[in-house]
């Protein structure tokens, strides 16, 4: 049944005409996830030329022209080239439809489901291909669908993404130079209200009460009406029962751990982190000291996890003088965090960074961001950044390797993290340490063993131990790293050189 979404489809079929008109280019189209976003267009294109293309899984260049190819051919056979520059490839890729509308000789419509998702994961790999900035490559994909969808004439493109707006703005409007602002219409979907709710239960359950009681539960998420629809016409069950049951027995891990495992990819935060803090939200009065100390962090760590959390539209946030506190935003996912998610692991085995990233993800990504960059840190009188292991850390990064590659390179050798390679061609062999026992001399023997190892099999090779969490270094650690040339970074000098590349720090 689809219900109540009359307002939304007036204002794609009203975008569509001024597209006919040759005024518009498409739609924007954003809010929770299992909302029923992906329903409202498949309602939109009955009776029209068109075609969905659920992009979640388009991770790469050539999975991108895959699911395009496939979905285009059941329009008309197409196949799209390949050039062998990534880019170029996209360029393609993304003009693919307009080729297709010629063959045609017809306007047709292509929707993109979670847009983003492709946005994010190919930029990773194309970055990591051509020694880019992340950064820098999303915004040229950005840039080269703008190109597609303002020169695709015989095009109505509708772009569908399940993160909250302001994340989304930054994908359109703030990092990225604004390549979308002023392309494309928005339309925001919001659950169904409570009457419309009512409506789509009551054609389940057939009895007004049950239904009212279910859109209240619901939040009106359509796929939650629908599994407690369905369990009430089994089990004749109070609502808040069999809403309980729902959880305790699974029924809705799907919908809730997905939702927070596809906010995890286009956030730089580590689903274990998202997961435990949204529980910590559920389970106290919401405010940032409260999940700083359930979580055990600090409360700068806890705020900017939170934030992103509001940014992702997981939260809400309500703000009453200086008191500021947020909610979880579904109403049923309150309860599933706290029935259904075991209580958090020890802080260095969940925030290995407090940044909320596996701590040797982190390092990757944040070293990746200084690709073909020359990076200083000085050390001061202190030690603070370098702990006097060296007056100075120089890092120009060609190349920072891929777990793979580095399993590959290290063939079984234990204790190191993360591979890099420099300009003058020595790899960098890094290690790093998330946690709060002191760091000792045999740590930073254990990391020279490995060096040893590579050095032995002609490579130049040396020695980085890099610190996030708030551990002590002992003064025999900190000689021995000096008599064996390995340089122990501080959190101090990792927060500066996030601070440097414009990377979040922990």
């Amino acid at each position: 049944m689809f219900v109540d979404r009359e307002r939304e489809l007036k204002a794609l079929e009203e975008s569509y005409r001024m597209f006919l008109e040759g005024h518009s280019r498409g739609v924007l189209i954003y809010g929770y996830r299992k909302v029923g976003k992906t329903r409202l267009v498949e309602e939109f294109l009955r009776g029209k030329v068109g075609v969905l293309i659920d992009l979640s899984s388009a991770r790469t260049v050539n999975l991108l022209r895959r699911v395009f190819a496939e979905k285009l051919s059941e329009l008309h056979p197409i196949s799209i080239p390949t050039t062998g520059d990534p880019l170029a490839d996209i360029r393609e890729i993304m003009m693919a439809p307009q080729r297709l509308a010629k063959t045609l000789n017809t306007k047709i419509i292509v929707a993109l489901d979670e847009f983003h998702v492709m946005v994010e994961k190919v930029s990773a790999k194309v970055a990591r291909a051509l020694g880019r900035r992340k950064d820098s490559v999303m915004m040229d994909i950005l840039w080269v669908m703008r190109e597609a969808l303002t020169t695709s004439r015989d095009v109505f493109w509708i772009l569908i993404s399940s993160i909250g707006w302001e994340k989304l703005q930054e994908y359109i409007a703030r990092r990225h130079g604004g390549a979308l602002v002023g392309v494309l219409d928005v339309l925001r979907v919001d659950p169904l209200p409570h009457s419309a709710a009512v409506r789509l239960a009551e054609y389940m359950v057939h009895e007004r009460e049950a239904a009212e009681e279910i859109a209240r539960v619901s939040g009106g998420i359509p796929r939650i009406v629908e599994i407690l629809a369905r369990r009430y016409n089994t089990t004749r069950e109070k609502i808040t029962i069999l809403a309980v049951n729902a959880i305790r027995e699974g029924e809705l891990d799907e919908i809730f751990d997905n939702m927070i495992r596809t906010i995890a990819e286009v956030s730089r935060r580590d689903y274990d982190v998202l997961i435990q803090a949204l529980k910590a939200v559920a389970e106290t009065d919401g405010t940032t000291d409260a999940v700083s100390r359930a979580l055990d962090v600090s409360r700068d760590t806890a705020y900017a996890v939170l934030e992103e959390l509001h940014k992702l539209g997981m939260l809400e946030k309500e703000k009453r003088g200086k008191r500021v506190t947020y909610r979880v935003r579904y109403p049923l996912l309150t309860e599933w965090l706290k029935l259904r998610v075991e209580p958090r692991r020890p802080w260095t085995a969940i925030v290995a960074s407090a940044l909320g990233i596996a701590a040797e993800s982190y390092v990757r990504e944040l070293l990746s961001e200084a690709v073909n960059r020359e990076i200083r840190i000085v050390d001061d009188a202190r030690g603070t950044y370098l702990y006097g292991t060296s007056k100075m850390l120089v890092l120009k990064v060609r190349k920072v390797y891929s777990k793979r590659e580095t399993d590959s390179l290290l063939r079984g050798l234990k204790n190191a993290d993360v591979v890099i390679e420099t300009a003058d061609g020595t790899i960098l062999v890094i290690e790093v340490k998330a946690r709060t026992r002191e760091i000792s001399a045999d740590d930073v023997a254990k990391l020279d063993r490995i060096v040893d190892a590579l050095r032995s099999r002609g490579m130049r090779v040396r020695g980085l131990l890099i610190l996030l969490g708030p551990a002590h270094v002992s003064p025999a650690a900190v000689s021995e790293a000096v008599r064996r040339g390995i340089i122990i970074l501080s959190h101090d000098a990792v927060k500066l050189l996030a601070k440097t590349l414009n990377f979040p720090h922990w």
